[in-house]
């Protein structure tokens, strides 16, 4: 069927190069050697300290935001 196409659309359906073949970088996941398993001791210095942290700031909710408007207005 598509040999009675013109050569401009011909071209649509021809193939594509093959795609050359590259040898894996590494190891396959299950030849690798696992990392061992480590705690969080260490990261625990990262964290901060819960005393030093500030208060969550509230924000106005929706009736606040009204009457703040309404109160605004007069």
């Amino acid at each position: 069927m598509t040999a009675f196409l013109p050569s401009n659309l011909l071209a649509l359906f021809a193939p594509r190069d093959a795609i050359p073949y590259l040898p894996p970088m590494d190891k396959l996941g299950h030849q690798k050697k696992p990392w061992p398993y480590v705690g969080v001791s260490n990261l625990l210095a990262m964290f901060e300290d819960p005393s030093e942290t500030p208060p969550p700031t509230r924000a106005e909710n929706r009736i606040e935001k009204t009457e703040r408007k309404v109160s605004t207005k007069l």
